[in-house]
């Protein structure tokens, strides 16, 4: 379920559905609280941050991108996302990642926000070139009800990939794939 959930979003994100609502471009800045699983015998961590939406995506904009992807590869999007800027992600403190692409649609009552952004790598993990810089990007997903109110679910290192066979893209969660966030809501 999961999976398929992951999968949508992406492509969702990345294409265009005809039930997108374009939203008005205006700043938005929502809190939320980033779920993390303890170590055996130690506890769970909570960690509260902020991500700002400066500009939100046409769907022109995202089809130039899905095509980038599809054309040439996860490499060339990165670099076209790594010139966009849609506002940041940060922990209070921080200066945080940039955003490169941000959406906000409607489905029934609820507000659906999805935010892409090429994470930030050390520069020992870029030296290294291990396995985590195959996974550039970092995915929320958050949902909203009429109160403004939610939850979602964070990808902190992920690929995203174009399925030739399916015509489809895909989401691929480095580690321990999706960390929930909780208490989501917009800071007035």
């Amino acid at each position: 379920m999961y999976g398929k959930m992951m999968m949508w979003a992406v492509f969702a994100a990345l294409v265009g559905g005809c039930f997108v609502q374009q939203v008005k471009a205006q700043e938005e800045t929502y809190t939320g609280v980033l779920q993390t699983k303890g170590t055996p015998g130690g506890g769970a961590t909570q960690t509260q941050f902020n991500f700002t939406i400066t500009k939100w995506a046409t769907q022109d904009e995202i089809k130039q991108l899905g095509a980038i992807l599809k054309e040439k590869g996860q490499r060339f999007l990165l670099d076209e996302m790594n010139k966009l800027d849609a506002g940041r992600v940060y922990k209070r403190g921080e200066t945080g990642n940039p955003i490169a692409l941000a959406e906000k649609w409607q489905n029934g009552d609820n507000t659906v926000i999805t935010v892409i952004s090429a994470r930030r790598m050390s520069l020992y993990e870029t030296n290294a070139k291990g396995i985590s810089t195959k996974y550039p990007f970092a995915f929320l997903q958050v949902t909203l009800n009429s109160q403004g109110e939610g939850s979602g679910k964070l990808v902190e290192a992920a690929a995203i990939k174009y399925d030739k066979e399916k015509d489809s893209f895909r989401l691929d969660p480095y580690g321990q794939g999706a960390r929930v966030v909780s208490n989501v809501k917009a800071v007035k």
